[in-house]
């Protein structure tokens, strides 16, 4: 899709001060942006209005054997969360064990990962009456359930106590019964609104480790930071902005995953050919999110959690190695699914709502974003799920434009079995193909309504115009002082102009890259490379002239360190300047 750029103006010679001052940092907090500081940047677990109840809970369950089990979410963060919170009590479990007055075991402690066809989003009414019948005595959510109040209220009147340790939209109405962990609960006084389901998650794991001390158990000053690995992990998959006390996290959390002692991650980086200390923010988007996302997409997350929480490297290997495949599987799905979908679809439309009976309901949610990213719109996808004549509809959104998904969801009425999510992207399900006709109209009439029949333009922030020979490592070292990038504080782009193409070439095996080389402003000749450019190549002849917004980069190469320009967008000079 076309996208407009907006060039930030300049406002300073030093390319960190204009970086901070674009993102609107103010002067009195670049230093604590530049040099994130645990004391000072992170928050108090104990701000949580119910974290008081939920500590004294989760220790009387711990001290009595009580059955508990963790009920996750089937993506990366649902399952980072969950394996958080079950390293966390155990390990607390067995420093209580050590004590001669105690002696229970940690077999009472159990993660429930669902299924997304059996079971759908959230807390499902099925698994609350199979877990009463299990005897389970404490249920604690985590990145779910929010929503899920008819079913939390279930589980009280069945005798099942319930933390909630979630950020998503809240419901219509919240659990009355349950302790509510959640950054947007009504009359809630922690600062932070935008944690992850994993980020609430530890913070309930630090309050613990907190009262764990209190209580004389043998658990170090901060045990808890060996945990931020996966809240950086899922931070990063759930597209939370890297601002405020989530960039405190992330920066240290990265720190953490560079030297983490897993077996199960360290088998997912070996797999995906990363090297330890080179770990970012794009390596968890591009490398470590998919690989456990597609767990839950394509068969059972509970691979995922057996991966994260593998405690010896045989294990981890395997599991890795099952990740690696399902992974694989799951790229050539979701190509023939969207290959597909850009078939169905009327691009004329405000929303794009596309449907097929033969999609895996895990790979709608990647069909919708790359509706977006190639159409500019909001959009949906759905698969069909469940025997004939008992099918229901199972779908995901994804916006774009600032289109908020939820309050579009809502306008469509009570056509609904499921609803949740975030506004940026959500999940859904229908009872029938005529529900999904009138989500389609409904749904379409909001965005009509909100966009004001104007087709919606995404913007790529430009920030600034740097001529090509003005690259260098030395500018990249400079730039990476404001890392971690990701959503709020987004990756520098740059722009250069009126380049004259030398040679442009087909990368891969699948000609989807592009390689260019342009003359410089110095008359040298500079290399570009553009992942999913490779469709370019007819469009750029020797001595065309193009516009190049562009990253910078290191490209490691048989020891040699060098760097790389990488295209983030083309236009033809001829075309902006006619």
């Amino acid at each position: 899709m076309k996208k407009e750029w907006v060039v930030m103006p300049k406002v300073s010679d030093d390319v960190v001060r204009q970086l901070l001052l674009s993102r609107n940092v103010p002067e009195a907090l670049h230093e604590a942006f530049l040099s994130p500081d645990w004391e000072k940047g992170t928050h108090s677990p104990w701000l949580f209005s119910d974290m008081p109840l939920a500590v004294d809970r989760v220790f009387a369950a711990l001290e009595e054997g009580e059955k508990i089990v963790i009920h996750g979410d089937y993506d990366a963060d649902g399952v980072c969360g969950s394996t958080l919170l079950f390293g966390a009590l155990t390990d607390i479990l067995g420093k209580l064990n050590s004590r001669a007055d105690v002696d229970k075991i940690a077999d009472n402690i159990e993660v429930f990962l669902p299924d997304r066809e059996k079971d759908g989003y959230g807390v499902a009414m099925h698994t609350i009456e199979r877990l009463a019948a299990e005897g389970v005595q404490l249920l604690i959510t985590v990145d779910c359930g929010i929503a899920n109040a008819d079913q939390l209220d279930r589980a009280a009147e069945l005798g099942i106590d319930v933390i909630v340790c979630d950020h998503h939209q809240l419901g219509e109405r919240l659990p009355e019964a349950a302790m509510i962990l959640h950054p947007l609960a009504p009359g809630e006084e922690y600062p932070n609104k935008t944690l992850c389901g994993t980020g609430v998650a530890f913070k309930l794991a630090s309050a613990l480790c907190d009262e764990a001390r209190k209580r004389g158990l043998a658990m170090p000053v901060g045990y808890e930071k060996w945990w931020l690995d996966l809240v950086a992990i899922a931070t990063v998959t759930d597209v939370m902005p890297l601002t405020g006390e989530n960039r405190v996290l992330e920066h240290f959390g990265l720190t953490v995953l560079r030297k983490t002692r897993r077996p199960g991650l360290l088998a997912i980086l070996l797999s995906a050919g990363v090297d330890l200390e080179n770990v970012d923010t794009e390596t968890i988007g591009f490398r470590i999110g998919p690989r456990l996302n597609a767990a839950g997409r394509l068969a059972s997350a509970s691979l995922a959690f057996a991966t994260l929480a593998a405690t010896d490297q045989a294990t981890a290997q395997k599991a890795a190695a099952e990740l690696e495949i399902l992974n694989s599987e799951r790229q050539n799905i979701s190509t023939a699914s969207y290959t597909q979908a850009a078939e169905l679809i009327d691009v004329k439309a405000s929303v794009l709502v596309a449907y097929h009976e033969d999609w895996l309901p895990g790979i709608v949610g990647l069909v919708a974003g790359r509706l977006v990213n190639d159409y500019g719109k909001p959009a949906f996808a759905f698969a069909k799920v469940g025997p004939e004549g008992a099918e229901n509809y199972v779908g995901s959104g994804r916006s774009v434009a600032g289109l908020h998904l939820v309050e579009a969801m809502n306008s469509c009425g009570d056509i609904f079995i499921k609803k949740g999510g975030h506004p940026q992207a959500c999940g859904l399900s229908l009872g029938s193909l005529e529900n999904l006709e009138l989500f389609r109209e409904r749904v379409g009439s909001f965005a009509n309504d909100f966009f004001g029949g104007v087709e919606p333009v995404q913007s790529l922030i430009i920030e600034a115009e740097l001529p090509l020979e003005q690259a260098s490592l030395a500018l990249l070292t400079d730039l990476n002082r404001c890392a971690p990038f990701g959503e709020g504080n987004r990756a520098p782009v740059f722009a250069a102009r009126k380049l004259p193409v030398v040679v442009a070439e087909i990368m891969g095996s699948s000609g989807a890259h592009l390689r260019l080389t342009v003359q410089g402003g110095d008359k040298q000749r500079k290399k570009l490379v553009g992942f999913g450019f490779g469709s370019w190549l007819p469009n750029l002849p020797a001595g065309t002239l193009v516009d190049v917004a562009y990253t910078l980069e290191v490209n490691e190469w048989n020891g040699r360190r060098e760097l790389q320009c990488r295209i983030v967008d083309l236009k033809l000079s001829e075309k902006i300047d006619g």
